[in-house]
């Protein structure tokens, strides 16, 4: 074999490293000789370690493990957790530590069937399966679970973080639609979680967890109703900071008033002149499901009275893009296009409420403050059923007992340069947006995205607020599941030793 980096007098630290991937990269293959394990010297190893939607937390993980069902997912969980090897578990390749340095990749993207029970309104999706495979598979039976916008993202590592996406504000997050998991533990045993039976605790835990607890092989969600709805986006024209301001101030007090059924998110472009709504209708007796009708936004009353005027929200003109989609087809690739993969540098947090003044810092850290033209803040309400979840019902404490509130994805985009000055000034600027956000009682959340990763990692522990009232609770069932703390390339939750 060939190895895929040029080492010109590796010291011995580097040679020892290389030594020990290569060992565990043998271990590996002769063990699990049915799965493919690429290593270093393999022809597909690059095309698989660089497939990754974050182009900027690629790394070179020793070996990458695919296995093509549960029982090889279990025998390689296995044979990493009793060679002592660093685990890190692939399933969309949108996570932090998906192609971790050093580390046994577990990628599950051969695993990506997805079965739906029309009957009995269900869908179960493999650990590998993506939005996209979902929504393709669902659209012939008119269902559809609560899941993100970006058709790459896969199923299960977004939904066990939380999962919010245009149905959330009636139906709650994924994990208010577990029904059950299959997953493969620390050991190697495969067990099925469900609210019913012995391991109905361990499902509580994967409700907002992540991948503390195992690999999660298999999961299925209530699926809910769903055709044809009414929406797009609507581009405003705010010329000054002020402008922009005052539409988003008008924005939350409509959102926060609006049916359930109605969904809308804010964008706030870095240097631009202009703040984007999404907007969409789901109510199935709102919206005409008739084969080929032409629905006009007058027809749908929950969208007409805010944005049928020519200057929405005070804007200084709005161009309306909005029509009849088909909710899979349409509406769930709709944002794909500035969904792209690049070089990110992201960070999540929690709102309790998004005030006059946290609008303004908003504003100021995308008008004045800004990076470069490509990075972005993505305002998206929360609320409505996914406040009215008790805290204690999941693991995930995303948004609960908050009906004002909203969530917040800071978006660092960048094109990479040989000095890295582009990426230090959109993380210098992610950082300064999150130290302003503490001021308001912003919390961090459960996703591995590159910014709070990095937070974590440095502190060398997980925030508090992540899990909330909810800690303890985990971690002693982490103690159960995951002694050994196998499972911790995630927002980790040290194992109780109480």
């Amino acid at each position: 074999g060939r190895l895929r980096w040029s080492l010109a007098g590796p010291g011995w630290g580097e040679t020892l490293c290389l030594t020990l991937w290569w060992q565990m990269h043998s271990v590996l293959k002769a063990s699990l000789p049915s799965v493919s394990v690429l290593g270093p010297a393999d022809e597909a190893y690059e095309r698989e370690r660089t497939a990754c939607w974050n182009k900027d937390v690629i790394h070179r993980p020793a070996a990458i493990v695919q296995p093509k069902n549960t029982n090889e997912c279990a025998a390689a969980v296995r044979i990493i957790g009793e060679g002592g090897y660093r685990l890190v578990i692939a399933g969309g390749r949108h996570g932090y530590d998906c192609m971790a340095e050093g580390a046994a990749v577990i990628d599950l993207s051969l695993m990506t069937a997805v079965r739906v029970d029309k009957t009995r309104a269900l869908v179960t999706v493999q650990g590998g399966a993506r939005l996209g495979h979902m929504d393709r598979a669902c659209r012939e039976s008119g269902l559809a679970c609560v899941t993100g916008t970006n058709p790459d993202t896969g199923v299960v590592g977004l939904s066990l973080a939380g999962g919010a996406g245009y149905l959330s504000r009636k139906h709650g997050l994924a994990v208010d639609n577990f029904v059950s998991a299959e997953v493969v533990l620390a050991d190697g045993r495969v067990v099925l979680a469900t609210h019913h039976n012995a391991e109905r605790e361990l499902l509580w835990a994967l409700q907002g967890g992540g991948s503390n607890f195992g690999v999660v092989t298999e999961l299925t969600m209530k699926a809910h109703p769903i055709n044809y709805v009414y929406g797009g986006q609507v581009l405003n024209l705010a010329l000054r900071a002020a402008t922009a301001a005052a539409l988003l101030r008008e924005w939350r007090e409509w959102i926060l008033a609006a049916p359930r059924s109605v969904y809308s998110a804010a964008v706030l472009p870095c240097g631009a002149p202009v703040v984007p709504l999404v907007v969409m209708e789901t109510d199935q007796a709102a919206v005409s499901q008739a084969d080929r009708p032409k629905t006009q936004l007058s027809q749908v009353p929950s969208l007409a009275t805010a944005l049928g005027r020519c200057c929405v929200f005070g804007s200084c003109l709005s161009i309306r893009m909005t029509k009849r989609m088909q909710y899979h087809s349409e509406a769930q690739p709709m944002l794909e296009s500035v969904q792209v993969p690049g070089h990110y540098y992201d960070c999540a947090y929690m709102l309790p409420e998004l005030t006059d003044e946290l609008i303004a810092v908003l504003v100021a850290y995308a008008r004045e403050k800004h990076p470069n033209s490509q990075s972005a803040i993505l305002i998206f309400p929360l609320g409505a059923a996914v406040a009215a979840k008790p805290v204690s019902e999941t693991a995930c404490v995303l948004g609960r007992g908050m009906p004002k509130g909203f969530w917040i994805i800071i978006e660092g985009k960048f094109a990479p340069d040989k000095a890295g000055v582009n990426r230090a000034k959109v993380v210098s600027w992610a950082k300064g947006l999150r130290s302003e956000l503490g001021r308001f009682g912003c919390k961090e959340t459960a996703h591995t995205l590159d910014g709070n990763m990095a937070d974590h990692l440095a502190k060398g522990e997980v925030s508090p607020s992540i899990y909330g009232s909810n800690t303890a609770a985990m971690a002693q069932l982490k103690a159960r599941y995951d002694p050994n703390n196998i499972f911790k390339c995630n927002r980790n939750i040290e194992p109780s030793s109480e």
